[in-house]
């Protein structure tokens, strides 16, 4: 794997990292219900208006064979939103940081059983290390981690979320009869998970929140931002789910808390302390032996064609 290639996966976890620290601050402000409805207009706005000037919003009609796993898509974007946020309210917020990035493993696990892909022991090794890093990145004590809150189960579902929705989009994408582009795919999964946030917001009686927008400036442009940044994540991870297989595109998102945790240092002045250093050097030592293995393979890859013509 080339660094040309390795570019857009780079970008995609920079991009993620600094959409996760707006949310984050967004939903200081107000519910994580009213957030979502929010971002996600901003982003149909934004989408709807890059699809306007490339020609493609007639490409929204055009789903037939593929309208099911849209609006599937769509509703695994809520669903893994959701599970995520249940798990927070039961259990410690160290335990279900670490099960959410253990997705990693969900997607290793559905490449081999469904996809049979071909994992060596250094791609296990790797992806293994740079969870580990991560999870020192972002302040969890493995030492003392353990699976007893009533949020745990949650938190998997969130993971298992996560996973299978990277490959329906993917089967969308690169569907034989009817191969749909990114940007539709991505309109329809945040259109469907807006309306289903909207739904959850009026049960939870806090559509009422969203007129506080306006008198808190702060929470505003957090919002804003963070919309900004679901647009750029949409387009730049669907270009990468449809050049490399997932688990590549996830090994790389192992990245984003590294870009999150160094985005909060710098603006809002958080403390780093050495365990954090270490797990970032972890992590960016696990990724270039992922890189390594990747090159080492294409090169065998490479000598075998050139056995079978010779």
């Amino acid at each position: 794997m080339k660094l040309k290639q390795t570019a857009p996966l780079l970008l995609l976890a920079v991009i993620w990292g600094c959409y996760y620290v707006a949310s984050h601050r967004a939903v200081e402000g107000l519910s994580v219900f009213s957030v979502g409805i929010v971002i996600r207009f901003v982003t149909m706005l934004l989408l709807g208006s890059v699809m306007w000037k490339k020609g493609e919003l007639p490409q929204l009609l055009k789903t037939k064979g593929v309208l099911k796993r849209l609006v599937l898509i769509g509703t695994l974007g809520f669903l893994l939103d959701i599970t995520a946020f249940i798990g927070l309210t039961l259990s410690p917020a160290g335990s279900g940081t670490a099960l959410l990035k253990c997705d990693i493993l969900f997607v290793n696990i559905i490449s081999v059983l469904i996809y049979k892909e071909r994992f060596t022991k250094r791609d296990w090794l790797y992806t293994i290390v740079m969870l580990f890093g991560v999870l020192m990145v972002m302040g969890v004590d493995v030492t003392e981690f353990k699976l007893s809150g009533k949020g745990d189960i949650f938190f998997v579902l969130s993971a298992l979320f996560v996973s299978i929705n990277a490959f329906v989009i993917k089967s969308v994408q690169l569907d034989k009869k009817a191969p749909t582009i990114d940007n539709v795919v991505a309109f329809y999964n945040n259109f469907i998970t807006m309306i289903l946030f909207f739904g959850a917001a009026a049960v939870m009686g806090t559509l009422g929140q969203l007129t506080e927008l306006s008198k808190n400036p702060g929470t505003f442009a957090a919002v804003l931002l963070a919309g900004v940044g679901q647009t750029l994540v949409y387009i730049v991870y669907y270009y990468n789910l449809r050049r490399f297989p997932v688990w590549i595109v996830k090994v790389f998102l192992l990245l984003m808390p590294i870009v999150s945790t160094i985005v909060s240092f710098i603006l809002f002045g958080e403390t780093l302390i050495s365990n954090q250093y270490i797990g970032m050097m972890i992590v960016l030592a696990g990724a270039f032996g992922v890189l390594m293995e990747q090159k080492r393979k294409s090169k065998i890859a490479e000598e075998m064609k050139a056995g079978v013509r010779a």
